[in-house]
């Protein structure tokens, strides 16, 4: 798992590296991005959030949903440059992107094993920490969540978490616990190739203790990359985990998909995209 996230780090390294010239003219055409930094009570650690807003937001006086990006030191920068562009063609909706990052990539390839997983990780996974994902949602509903809606006009009613691997195991996590937490902030989930296959398809089994709610139900949009079926032979089959997940959840709250030609490391952007304007109000 790390050194397939390590090849993750060095090749968006190079996609950084070439989008610099291009962020820079963006700060100047009125990309707005703010920052700070926050210490969770629950996690016991600080966490370096960056905020983009849109491009009317200091020209209207409208409510924007928020996306909570998870992994944020590796995609922030090219996510809301990428919002910008498509929100001005019409091709993604006008949303607040909260960043949430941690010191720098090092610090985030470690302490996200924290705080992306549950329960503990067995030992063959080799995790020196793990198991934190309930202090780390913790943090995104009960202290996160209050300093972005405090600084910044929120639609309360369209919040969204996004992640990628473990942080898509992470959101739907989330999304798992939001069926038995109705007053829980976030309300729409997008999971890029969440990593399922973690401590023996834990999650997966899981899902049989979702609690349905037909007269309002959450909405939860989840991808793999269909080379993805070729990486684990002794795995379930997308077919399968797409069968299972169904079945639990349900068609009126759950689309997933699958990009035929993609692997676990393509699935980031396109899910981001797709994924936000499948779930955003009106459609």
């Amino acid at each position: 798992m790390r050194s397939r996230f390590a090849y993750l780090i060095i090749s968006l390294l190079l996609v950084l590296i070439g989008c610099q010239s291009r962020k820079t003219d963006s700060i100047a055409t009125g990309l707005t991005i703010d920052s700070f930094k926050i210490t969770s009570v629950y996690v016991k650690d600080d966490f370096e959030i960056k905020v983009s807003l849109p491009v009317e937001y200091h020209t209207s006086e409208n409510k924007y949903p928020i996306i909570f990006l998870l992994d944020a030191n590796l995609y922030f920068d090219i996510f809301a440059q990428a919002l910008r562009d498509y929100g001005n063609v019409g091709l993604s909706p006008q949303v607040i992107l909260v960043g949430i990052g941690y010191k720098d990539i090092p610090v985030m390839d470690s302490l996200r094993q924290r705080d992306y997983t549950y329960p503990i990780a067995k030992a063959e996974y080799e995790m020196s920490i793990s198991g934190g994902a309930e202090h780390f949602l913790s943090f995104i509903e009960k202290e996160l969540y209050g300093r972005i809606s405090r600084s910044y006009r929120v639609d309360s009613t369209d919040v969204i978490l996004y992640g990628h691997s473990l942080g898509g195991y992470f959101t739907l996590y989330s999304f798992l616990k939001r069926s038995s937490a109705p007053a829980s902030k976030i309300n729409k989930f997008i999971a890029a190739s969440p990593s399922l296959h973690y401590n023996d398809y834990y999650l997966l089994s899981l899902t049989r203790q979702y609690k349905k709610n037909f007269s309002n139900p959450i909405k939860v949009y989840i991808t793999y990359g269909g080379l993805e079926n070729s990486a684990d032979p002794n795995g379930l089959k997308l077919d399968e985990i797409a069968d299972t997940l169904y079945k639990n959840i349900g068609r009126e709250t759950l689309i997933f998909d699958s990009y035929s030609n993609l692997d676990h490391m393509d699935t980031q952007f396109p899910t981001f995209f797709k994924g936000l304007n499948l779930l955003s109000k009106g459609n």
